[in-house]
């Protein structure tokens, strides 16, 4: 059934393997729809940190959603992102007191390019050039895409990305 109406991030569906159905998660294991428990090594790239199903956050997320599920930050607030600001502020270098919340990795990324090149045009200095590591992935929306080193997901699309210098990644 996956494969009539899906398509998977960063996959050539002419040639991957049918994807694993996966129906229960906790901690760092998951497993399919046959049984068979497996080890999320790549911590499905989200959940490093706390684990699947982890118990904490499934009841702060339910708290919360039974109070407010969702309003558009566009031209509103509210006091959760106001708190959750203002402890941030606690850890944060002095430099850095102002936040922007987004939904995921991609349009984060998206987010910040898109600060950069206005930060130089309200100063009438136009840059068009990224520095980027070499061999580093952001995601999967056209300026993070740029801005990552992996060709095999980028290839198709290298004409419309934005310009980028990639210089070495770190080593130590």
């Amino acid at each position: 059934r996956d494969k009539n109406h899906l398509w998977h991030p960063l996959t050539q569906h002419q040639t991957a393997k049918p994807p694993i159905g996966v129906v229960k998660a906790k901690g760092a294991l998951l497993w399919d729809e046959d049984g068979n428990e497996y080890i999320d090594g790549i911590a499905s790239w989200y959940t490093t940190m706390y684990g699947h199903a982890n118990e904490h956050i499934i009841a702060a997320v339910s708290e919360q959603m039974r109070q407010l599920d969702f309003v558009m930050f566009s031209g509103f607030t509210h006091e959760p992102a106001v708190k959750l600001s203002e402890r941030l502020m606690e850890i944060l270098p002095v430099n850095q007191q102002k936040i922007f919340f987004n939904d995921n990795g991609s349009t984060a990324v998206e987010a910040a390019l898109k600060m950069a090149f206005q930060y130089h045009h309200n100063a009438g200095d136009k840059r068009d050039t990224l520095i980027a590591f070499k061999e580093g992935f952001h995601g999967d929306t056209f300026g993070a895409m740029s801005a990552s080193g992996i060709a095999s997901y980028n290839a198709p699309f290298e004409d419309f990305l934005l310009k980028v210098i990639r210089i070495p990644t770190p080593q130590k």
